[in-house]
């Protein structure tokens, strides 16, 4: 405790927590030290041999008293405060702080009762029937036996387990096989597909092309057949008192004279015509035979194919007598015939 010195070496109390002084309490002389040395305005410590006692007292009654209710630790609270009332002139404290250390030896108090009664409960546990920890060790026998069986089991089934992944594993690589090698066949297979089609295409268009040729000879034959040949080769006219076969004229008079190179020529396309068109109707006159040889041509009987009349005139012949008794007049009149055969044909 703190102490100020005064006259005759007296000094005055102040409490130890908070070093307020304390009334009502007798003034104390501190004793003599032989060896201390004076000093001025020195502090003086004082003894706490009490205070000792009771932290000492106090730590064996938290460890060995059986404090069963409220009433035991208040009568040792109380006889702590006696022994602290005792020791007040050694240990001056005022009330205020008495009351704080008293709560706080409260709660130590419950402490120290609440750890006894878990150690209490505790050693009862370790403490009780024998048969019951019998029975508790059989049936920790019989559940670490289980454990085991069901570990054993699990460790046959992670057998099974690590045979069917390498079962899978195998299987898995045949499957890969099998894919790699249905890859190649899908790949093979789509080659000969679009082989197939680059074919199928060019087969298309070759049918195309041919299909346009097919449909243009059609239109070609179709105008073919709606023209008439023997109209373009024979344009058959008049000209004047005269008809005329490729502006040719067939024929002369007195007041019009005609060469007859003319005639001749008109003459041969006449029997060129006729024969023609004999030949497309599969037509055979039954009494003469044509020969269409141009300007010169010639007729003959069927009889006598080689008894042939010219169909053809020369400037040497009398005027009067064109369509007269000479050979020529002959054809003329056998050429008439066939042209009337093949009027009378149709």
């Amino acid at each position: 405790a703190r102490s100020s010195t005064g006259q005759c070496g007296r000094m005055a109390a102040t409490c130890q927590s908070c070093s307020n002084p304390l009334t009502g309490l007798p003034t104390l002389i501190p004793p003599r030290r032989p060896h201390a040395m004076q000093v001025e305005d020195s502090f003086l410590v004082l003894p706490r041999p009490q205070q000792h006692q009771l932290l000492q007292q106090q730590q064996q009654a938290l460890q060995q008293a059986d404090l069963h209710d409220h009433g035991q630790q208040q009568a040792y609270l109380r006889e702590v405060s006696r022994e602290a009332d005792e020791a007040r002139c050694e240990i001056p404290l005022c009330g205020d702080c008495m009351g704080v250390i008293i709560h706080d030896l409260e709660n130590q108090i419950k402490d120290a009762y609440n750890q006894n009664e878990v150690l209490r409960q505790a050693l009862a546990e370790l403490q009780h029937d024998p048969r019951d920890a019998d029975a508790d060790a059989e049936s920790l026998r019989a559940e670490i036996a289980k454990v085991q069986a069901e570990e054993q089991q699990l460790e046959r089934e992670l057998e099974g387990v690590l045979r069917a992944q390498d079962e899978v594993d195998k299987e898995r690589a045949g499957l890969a096989a099998q894919l790699a090698e249905a890859d190649a066949a899908t790949d093979e297979h789509w080659r000969a597909v679009n082989a197939a089609q680059l074919e199928d295409e060019r087969a298309a268009d070759e049918h195309l092309a041919k299909a346009e040729v097919l449909a243009h000879c059609r239109r070609e034959l179709e105008r073919l057949k709606a023209t008439s040949v023997l109209d373009d080769v024979f344009d058959i006219w008049f000209a004047g008192p005269f008809g005329t076969i490729n502006g040719l004229r067939l024929g002369r008079l007195p007041d019009t004279p005609v060469d007859w190179s003319e005639i001749n020529a008109g003459l041969g396309h006449a029997a060129l015509l006729v024969d023609t068109l004999a030949s497309l109707h599969q037509l055979r006159f039954p009494r003469h035979v044509l020969h269409p040889m141009g300007s010169f041509s010639k007729i003959a009987l069927a009889d006598d194919p080689r008894n042939l009349y010219d169909l053809h005139g020369s400037g040497t012949l009398q005027f009067g007598r064109i369509f007269s008794g000479t050979r020529f007049d002959t054809a003329l009149a056998m050429f008439l015939q066939c042209i009337g055969a093949r009027v009378g044909h149709e």
